[in-house]
């Protein structure tokens, strides 16, 4: 087994020296291919394995030499097997096919192969399954076919059985979590997720103390003394700048090749939104190359920053919201004042850097994987 691994190994390998002395890609082999496999793996120049990638991911082919293809992922050249290849997007087998389900939520999404969001769907709109695979459909909606979360769909319409005065929406009634943490349970209880205030959920039923409901791409069950008909004002996060915490989901963006760069330009202003405290501060982008170097625009700015820091600047990173024109993005941040600086009375001496998904530091020019973990951490929460 050893000794067909490493020959395999060996054979990936000159494979891929034959390709970079040999291979001149051709315009037919620029193109969108597809992972065949779950866990198709990518090498680097090497043969040692950098990545795996689940089945239908979208990726560039730009070249082909003796069964070894070299493709292009968010910007990262590596090298594949032409076997874990497809040319066009696999039809994914499992348990449930053929069978009509219904939209669980309002806003629902549905991608196409390469796992980008071609629309949204409104509950109770029906679906048709073909196939279903870790947790993600095959679908076909409104004669659109595509690729839908297991858990956006449901078995039966949604009906609400429950107002008790809240505002009612299409499918259920809209409910505000009123504390900071509050669990959503599965049927056998186990949590899994914690919820923010004033999270949006929608209630489609109601018995006792328990209310059955929807949020983002979860659903489950809460406590109904756990929401509430109206926002709560959360007097930890007011601020002396003004601001308002903001709410609801964050958007990944690739530092390379999605438009972050330009959207957060040199000289843009954000909101900045710590997850895990719910404090929220303005920064203006200083400069950065890499990744964002960035500064408080005041002096109330630093203190709010300082106190999600717990009153003490440290190198530890922390995910955040990135807010700007309204849109959230998942980002990451460290807290440490060091560098130059434009802003002289905002009493941090230096600037901090913020990063988003694939951004490297300066120093090393390497993506550090303790930002790229709180950045999906921002991207996983919901404030």
């Amino acid at each position: 087994m050893f000794s067909h691994v490493c020959s395999r190994r060996l054979s990936l390998m000159l494979a891929i020296a034959l390709m970079l002395v040999f291979c001149t890609p051709t315009l037919a082999e620029q193109r969108t291919v597809y992972a065949a496999v779950d866990d198709a793996i990518v090498y680097d120049i090497d043969g040692n394995t950098v990545a795996t990638v689940p089945v239908n991911t979208a990726l560039k082919l730009i070249g082909v030499k003796r069964g070894v293809c070299r493709v292009k992922l968010n910007g990262y050249t590596g090298y594949m097997n032409k076997s874990d290849l497809s040319s066009n997007p696999v039809t994914v087998t499992g348990s449930l096919t053929s069978m009509t389900v219904y939209v669980a939520r309002d806003g629902a999404p549905l991608y196409d192969a390469g796992r980008k969001v071609i629309g949204t769907l409104t509950v109770n709109t029906p679906v048709t399954v073909f196939a279903v695979r870790d947790g993600v459909c095959q679908v076909t909606a409104n004669g659109t076919g595509g690729y839908m979360m297991k858990a956006d769909l449901s078995a039966k319409a949604i009906t609400s059985t429950y107002t008790g005065g809240y505002q009612e929406t299409s499918g259920g009634v809209m409910a505000y979590v009123k504390k900071r943490g509050a669990n959503l349970y599965d049927e056998q209880k186990n949590v899994i997720a914690t919820l923010g205030l004033n999270v949006v959920v929608t209630v489609t039923a109601k018995k006792g103390n328990a209310c059955q409901v929807t949020t983002g791409d979860k659903s489950g069950y809460m406590s109904a003394s756990d929401l509430s008909r109206e926002k709560t004002v959360d007097e930890a996060t007011a601020t002396t700048t003004g601001l308002t915490p903001v709410h609801g989901y964050a958007r990944e963006m690739d530092w390379w090749t999605s438009d972050i760069q330009t959207i957060f330009a040199r000289g843009v202003i954000a909101q900045i939104t710590d997850v895990e405290t719910g404090l929220t501060w303005r920064e203006k982008r200083y400069g950065g190359k890499n990744h964002a170097d960035c500064q408080p625009l005041t002096a109330a700015d630093t203190a709010m920053m300082k106190k999600a820091y717990g009153g003490k600047w440290s190198w530890d990173r922390r995910a955040v919201f990135v807010t700007i024109k309204g849109v959230n993005y998942a980002a990451s941040i460290n807290g440490m004042p060091h560098g130059d600086d434009s802003i002289k009375d905002n009493n941090f001496d230096g600037h901090h850097c913020i990063h988003f998904t694939n951004s490297r530091t300066h120093a090393s020019n390497k993506v550090c994987p303790l930002h790229q973990a709180a950045i999906r951490k921002a991207a996983l929460a919901t404030l």
